[in-house]
């Protein structure tokens, strides 16, 4: 064989290669992000008033707590007191609580439902839970107001000094 089909040879080896490698003109990567499944509550700081020597009911500002959650079938939250007002040293002397609940704003593709937007505890009837709740029906998160009143029911009629109720938010997935 001489140098010149050798070459040749070479060249269209060289060029059968090259033109294999060149042969691809598109490609494609896929990229995926896995998001956990999240539902949270947030509750705002401890608030505290007082009365005005009143016969009115005492009302505390609307507290705005957060409910979020990314479960496609939505989540349900709860609010509920763990006791009617109670004097903090005189666990005898006590006044109903009013609770309130509603949906200031949201963003997501949820819609929010009151599902209970109002509840008294009763303490003369050993009733110290008042419970409100909200649901969505999607992923979301909503800014909710929750109201809370001091029941005076007659100004005088009972001890001076410090009451209190604890408000507690429980959400879960649909």
């Amino acid at each position: 064989m001489n140098i010149k089909h050798t070459f040749a040879a070479v060249a269209l080896l060289i060029a059968g290669t090259s033109s294999t490698a060149m042969a691809q003109t598109t490609a494609s990567q896929k990229f995926t992000v896995t998001v956990p499944s999240a539902i949270a509550i947030i509750a705002p700081a401890n608030v505290s008033i007082i009365h005005d020597e009143s016969e009115n009911d005492q009302p505390f500002q609307a507290q705005q707590w957060v409910v979020k959650g990314n479960s496609l079938a939505g989540v349900a939250a709860s609010f509920s007191t763990n006791q009617a007002f109670t004097h903090t040293t005189d666990p005898t002397s006590k006044r109903n609580a009013q609770l309130g609940v509603a949906i200031n704003s949201s963003v997501g593709a949820a819609a929010w439902t009151v599902t209970q937007p109002t509840d008294t505890t009763d303490y003369a009837n050993n009733d110290g839970v008042a419970t409100v709740a909200i649901s969505s029906n999607g992923f979301g998160r909503a800014n909710v107001d929750i109201t809370v009143a001091f029941i005076t029911d007659g100004f005088g009629s009972f001890a001076s000094g410090e009451y209190d109720t604890t408000v507690t938010g429980t959400v879960t997935a649909n």
